[in-house]
């Protein structure tokens, strides 16, 4: 059961380890300097765990001015992908503006190479479940890869 680890009058974040994954709640809608500040806290919080996953509830904001989306494009996500998140849940609610914002920023982390994967989600369970799955993956590929390293192709003797 995760407990909160950090928090602020406008985000709270923990650690899930039964997923592998910081979850990061919005609680109101920030300033674009409130949104840089508390991304920049999240990104601190995360390399400071060995975590893979993230999950990003934003249920509470209405909307991300464009300069601070670029922002998140272009200078955060890099940072979170090298801190070793490997994929990005983002929870929204289930309103036409809502989706299209985070469809259109699904397709601007996609077009970057070496982002995380990024998958939208209406609930937290939803997002938790896809994660789960994600880490999954990880798991079994580490495990596939540490295996083939440990084989003796060839014998020099």
């Amino acid at each position: 059961m995760p407990s909160v680890c950090e928090r602020s009058h406008f985000y709270s974040m923990d650690v899930d380890p039964d997923i592998n994954a910081v979850r990061f709640r919005w609680d109101g809608q920030p300033t674009g300097e409130e949104l840089r500040y508390g991304a920049n806290q999240l990104l601190e919080f995360v390399r400071s765990r060995a975590v893979s996953g993230l999950i990003v509830d934003t249920r509470r904001v209405t909307a991300h001015p464009r300069s601070s989306v670029e922002w998140l494009v272009r200078a955060w996500m890099p940072k979170v992908a090298t801190a070793g998140i490997r994929h990005v849940a983002v929870v929204h609610e289930d309103n036409l503006l809502a989706r299209t914002e985070m469809e259109a920023l699904k397709q601007r982390i996609q077009q970057a190479s070496s982002l995380p994967l990024f998958y939208t989600a209406e609930s937290q369970e939803e997002a938790r479940r896809w994660t789960a799955e994600q880490n999954q993956s990880i798991t079994s590929f580490s495990h596939l890869v540490r295996y083939l390293s440990s084989l003796t192709l060839f014998s020099l003797s």
